[in-house]
Formats: C-alpha cells, structure tokens, sequence
C-alpha cells in the first residue's frame, strides 16, 4: 500500500511549494534564468553584478531592484507592524501566528516573497510564479493553518511601502503589477476540480 502520512505528505509540499517560474521560462536568456535559479535556490537576494546583469539584459533601471533589496528587511518589518496594529490577536496564545516560531515563519515568507517580487522586477516580467510550486505552497498554507487573510495584509502593505521607494510612475506600475499577480496565485483556491 502507497498510503501517505501526514508527515510524508507535509514533507513532499514543503519540497514542492516553489514560487518563482522564472528560472524555466524559456523566454529569458539562459544566462538569466540560471542567475535566478542560483539566488532562488540559495533563498538570497541578487548580488550587486547579478542585478547588474539581469537588469542590462531585461531593460530595468537596476536602481530599483537595488533600492528594495537594501530595504527589503525594513520593509517587511514594516508590513508585520501594520498587520499586527490592525490585527494584535494573531500573535497572542490562542493566535494563528502563535507561537513566536509560527510568526517568525510567516514573516520569513513575506521577506522570501519579497526577495523572489525583486527577481521578477529586474528581469522586467510580472507574471514570474511556477504554477505548480504555488500550488503545493497553498497545500502546504492549507495543511499547516497558514492565516492566508493575514498573509494578504501584510503583502497589501508591503505593496504600498515598496511602491513608495519610487516615485517613477512605470515603476510604481510594474511593482503593482508583480505584487497582483503574486496575491492572485496565493489566493487561488487550492482544489480545482
């Protein structure tokens, strides 16, 4: 019999929830797309020359994925207090983002999506999920209780303070554009049938 745990299926979603589809999107250079594949898989931000590169290849203005890369930490610690002002309850006994470690995860995830949104900006496309890692990623949210409502607040607010580090119409524009189509496939339903 080939019946699935609870903790084997937990452990194949974690291995499969992937966010960025840009490292396979045959439409990029190849020098590109194994860029964002290093970085994605080494969960990091772009380096400098990284940035450099993909942005001279894409047409971007590297000044912006830059600017939110430095700031990426401030940002999305800006985000988590808004959310938690609004929504104090959730890290409190009883909270979905308790304890402290469900909380630190949640705002790992806001960074992560952040990191993989500035990926996505310095190649200049908008559309950058992997339809079947993001699947897997709202299994995953699912099975382990993930306040996706909450999620979606700190990204709307994360949306707002990136799209304030520019006042570059174009820019704003294309941050809206990337941060629409990242809480679309995050809060598509999970069961198609």
């Amino acid at each position: 019999m080939d019946e699935q745990t609870p903790d084997a299926t937990l452990q194949r979603l974690i291995r499969q929830a992937r966010v960025l589809g840009l490292a396979q999107d045959p439409e990029l250079p190849a020098e590109v797309r194994r860029c964002l594949a290093s970085a994605d898989q080494q969960r990091r931000g772009l380096h400098d020359e990284e940035i450099l590169q993909i942005c001279t290849l894409s047409g971007v203005d590297p000044r912006l994925p830059r600017t939110l890369q430095d700031r990426a930490e401030l940002l999305v610690t800006e985000a988590r207090q808004h959310l938690l002002m609004q929504q104090p309850q959730l890290t409190a006994p009883g909270g979905a983002l308790h304890p402290e470690e469900r909380a630190e995860a949640c705002w790992r995830d806001c960074w992560h999506f952040l990191r993989v949104l500035i990926y996505s900006i310095a190649s200049g496309r908008s559309a950058f999920t992997d339809p079947e890692g993001m699947a897997a990623l709202r299994k995953l949210y699912a099975l382990k209780g993930v306040p996706i409502h909450a999620m979606t607040i700190a990204l709307e607010e994360l949306h707002h303070l990136t799209r304030k580090e520019t006042h570059n119409p174009d820019q704003q524009q294309q941050i809206s554009a990337c941060f629409h189509h990242l809480m679309r496939n995050l809060n598509e339903s999970a069961v198609k049938s």
